[in-house]
């Protein structure tokens, strides 16, 4: 029997992420549940850091774009990376809040909703064939 092809996060979607998670979530404070990443770094560097941050977050508004996600959605995403970068320039305050405010993460959960569902009934008729599969198997 031969499998069909299964549909997977695009490539643009998986490198989102990726920078996303770089940029707000790749390092924690032992013993809690903090996390940050190089978007709060980086704001340390006064307007040089949040330009590359900036332009990082912008790359990953173009990969939406890359993928086809529709304009409201891209400008909901610019949205969250203005506040982000304006909140940044402050100094201190700008730091801080780069912890709690993560606008990429924000920005991909937009993006991966957007297209789960997009793909619903793709996604939904695979799992119904692959748990088929599955239960055929198992007896």
């Amino acid at each position: 029997m031969s499998t069909p092809q299964t549909l997977r996060a695009p490539a643009a979607l998986r490198k989102a992420q990726k920078m996303a998670h770089l940029l707000d979530t790749a390092v924690g404070i032992p013993f809690t549940k903090i996390r940050f990443g190089l978007d709060s770094i980086l704001g340390l560097v006064p307007g040089l850091g949040d330009l590359a941050t900036a332009a990082m977050s912008a790359h990953i508004i173009h990969l939406a774009g890359q993928m086809g996600a529709p304009k409201t959605l891209r400008i909901a995403m610019v949205r969250n990376a203005i506040f982000d970068f304006l909140i940044g320039l402050i100094p201190f305050v700008g730091d801080i809040s780069d912890i709690f405010y993560k606008a990429n993460r924000k920005n991909i959960r937009l993006l991966e909703n957007w297209w789960v569902k997009t793909h619903h009934q793709t996604l939904k008729s695979q799992a119904a064939e692959h748990l088929s599969r599955w239960d055929k198997e198992s007896n």
